[in-house]
């Protein structure tokens, strides 16, 4: 069975169009109502946009597999010889685009290093970077959001915790981007043969990084990853670039899109600042319902082994599915007023911009917490927080993340 839904129209599911990349929401709703499984024809893959159907896929691996999780569209020749020839090949699946039993091996290794407990540890240390970097802003009365506060909050947390220099940020932030950006399906050929030659830059400055901590073991993540073993055998050089590839989007990407989203947020409603600064005990929840209200990643693709129905719609074997976190996340079944952001929200951690199940956000909790502090101290320190050039504020095109551009605030100091 297709969907009978005659009057949604295809076009509007161009992610590539400025107007839906920005406010994609009123497309969800009417998909979410009309034709909750959908096939975009154009963009040639199903897309499943209510919660409950979302969930139960997730929680469904077998049928709903994330092997071709990220699925890149077509690649260049030259891409491929890129990767072949001057790095390491196709990288093995590990983590995000892996099923068990395999993937349960790789995220066994990977979870002891983001335990809750782990990142309580780690909480004193977050807040003095986010301070440190209030600090060489505040007298200015003027920040540049993404370049000095919402990137460096978590790639600064992320380089110390694999224990790499600060001072590589503008190169990790590179090829974190380079990484992330063909994940959208939006890229030129020209772009995507950039994003293989930095990635095998980034390739290859980390197996240096992995031959010093087998050599010097130090208390940092790679030192765990090189010295650690899976039945019986240490992990190969593509295994481990795999792993730390999706670390280091995975330890910053998201919580940068996160943290600018809560600055446009509280750019935009003055009460909330002055609220949080009063009782930030609310910021914990105001992190919840920013991640739910803005999903940083929008949706993840499966791929699926079997025909399935779902919502009375039969899912043909090998079809490529995106599960809309995005629209999941807003939808009216699960949230009431889901387009209200609404501090107080009693379920708003019950959202899926983690994923959820066996492939659940390995840094969730750290992610969490880096946007709880960085709101919670901005809102200590600043007050009168103003939009510059407010009518200016974009979204970079994607079809997985919802990332803003770089955008300025002014304000005052308490």
């Amino acid at each position: 069975m297709t969907s009978t839904v005659q009057d949604a129209d295809p076009a509007q599911l161009d992610f590539a169009n400025p107007q839906v990349m920005e406010c994609p929401y009123p497309i969800y709703e009417s998909l979410r109502e009309k034709a909750p499984v959908y096939f975009a024809e154009k963009l040639g893959f199903w897309l499943i946009t209510r919660y409950d159907d979302c969930l139960n896929a997730i929680r469904d691996p077998q049928v709903f597999s994330s092997k071709m999780g990220f699925r890149p569209g077509s690649v260049p020749d030259e891409v491929m010889r890129i990767y072949n020839e001057e790095g390491f090949g196709d990288l093995p699946d590990t983590l995000v685009s892996n099923d068990p039993p395999s993937h349960t091996r790789y995220r066994k290794l990977v979870d002891r290093a983001f335990t809750a407990g782990r990142v309580r540890q780690m909480e004193d240390y977050m807040v003095v970077v986010v301070r440190e970097l209030i600090d060489a802003f505040i007298e200015k009365g003027r920040l540049s959001v993404m370049q000095d506060f919402a990137v460096p909050v978590p790639m600064y947390v992320i380089a110390d915790q694999l224990g790499v220099p600060r001072s590589h940020r503008d190169r990790f932030k590179e090829w974190s981007d380079s990484a992330v950006a063909p994940l959208g399906l939006l890229l030129s050929d020209e772009r995507k043969i950039e994003c293989a030659k930095s990635a095998v830059e980034m390739q290859h400055y980390f197996v240096e990084v992995f031959a010093d901590r087998r050599a010097n073991p130090r208390d940092d993540m790679i030192s765990d990853l090189v010295t650690k073993e899976i039945d019986g055998a240490p992990l190969s050089i593509p295994e481990l670039l795999s792993i730390l590839n999706q670390l280091l989007v995975a330890g910053n990407e998201t919580t940068t899109s996160a943290i600018a989203a809560s600055i446009v947020r509280l750019a935009n409603d003055p009460e909330l600042v002055e609220l949080l600064a009063k009782e930030p005990g609310k910021c914990d929840n105001f992190a919840e319902e920013i991640l739910r209200h803005e999903s940083p990643v929008q949706g993840l693709f499966r791929m699926t082994t079997a025909d399935v129905e779902v919502a009375g719609v039969t899912i043909p074997k090998g079809s490529l599915v995106n599960l809309r976190y995005g629209s999941a996340n807003r939808d009216e079944r699960k949230y009431e007023c889901p387009e209200a952001f609404n501090v107080a929200r009693a379920n708003a951690s019950s959202h899926l911009a983690f994923g959820a199940g066996i492939h659940h956000c390995i840094g969730a909790q750290l992610a969490r917490r880096e946007i709880a502090i960085a709101v919670r101290e901005l809102t200590a320190r600043l007050k009168d927080i103003r939009l510059v050039e407010a009518d200016k504020i974009s979204h970079a095109p994607s079809v997985i993340l919802r990332a803003l551009n770089e955008f300025e605030i002014e304000f005052s100091k308490r």
